[in-house]
């Protein structure tokens, strides 16, 4: 299949490419394919994910000896989230903590940690520093995306055991190739199609598997984006950002 590509520096701006007809197909981040579903009014489709991409989880974690085993020992406690527009975070955790019992706006103690400007221009309170501020006891617990726990450990040279589960979101789906409205069908069945057909034994796409985190990519629905695309509208941020 013959592909023009394009580079975006941001997510809105790639956001608006795709809902403008510029672009075909995009690869989004969570927000941004929930926000490109949402601003089509289910003109976009999900296309395509990697096998990584299925089955995500946030939780939140608690050093072993901090006491902290359950979401009511949250109460009170000092809570490190993401800004408040982060996909899994803050949206996620929030929403779904709060169907648990627990409002960790005003049930917990937040802890101001300071975002660090990201490639999309935007300022994020990433993994690492709420890793770091629960490590340095700056925050009793605090909010990681699961794939990223065990490098976190391994990085501080530090023990599984030395950490504790608190909490654990609804499975999610996280990265997706999104159609644009325009594109047509046939054309996107097709590109799918030769996506599922990648051998990861073929060195030609096996160096690109490994740089993307994947063993094979598979076909997604926006189910998959189902609370996320809920979080977002309870949070009034639909077209507000990508």
């Amino acid at each position: 299949m013959p592909i023009e590509y394009a580079l975006y520096s941001t997510y809105d701006a790639m956001g608006e490419a795709l809902l403008s007809g510029e672009l075909d197909i995009a690869w989004n981040a969570p927000m941004a394919h929930v926000q490109c579903l949402a601003r089509s009014e289910g003109r976009c489709r999900t296309l395509a994910m990697r096998d990584t991409d299925a089955d995500s989880h946030t939780v939140i974690v608690a050093r072993a000896d901090s006491g902290i085993g359950s979401v009511d020992d949250l109460r009170g406690a000092r809570l490190a989230l993401g800004v408040e527009t982060s996909s899994e975070l803050f949206l996620i955790p929030v929403t779904q903590l709060r169907e648990d019992g627990l409002d960790p706006t005003t049930d917990c103690e937040a802890v101001e940690l300071e975002p660090r400007e990201y490639s999309d221009l935007k300022r994020w309170v990433d993994d690492t520093a709420i890793f770091d501020a629960i490590v340095g006891g700056v925050a009793d617990a605090g909010a990681i995306f699961e794939p990223w726990l065990a490098h976190l450990i391994r990085r501080r040279r530090l023990e599984p055991e030395d950490f504790v589960e608190v909490w654990r979101s609804r499975p999610f789906c996280h990265c997706a190739f999104t159609a644009g409205p325009q594109l047509d069908p046939a054309i996107a069945d097709r590109f799918v199609e030769i996506l599922l057909s990648m051998d990861p034994s073929d060195p030609n796409v096996a160096d690109m598997m490994k740089r993307e985190h994947l063993t094979r990519w598979v076909t997604a629905d926006s189910s998959g984006w189902a609370d996320l695309t809920a979080a977002v509208e309870q949070a009034g941020l639909v077209g507000e950002t990508f």
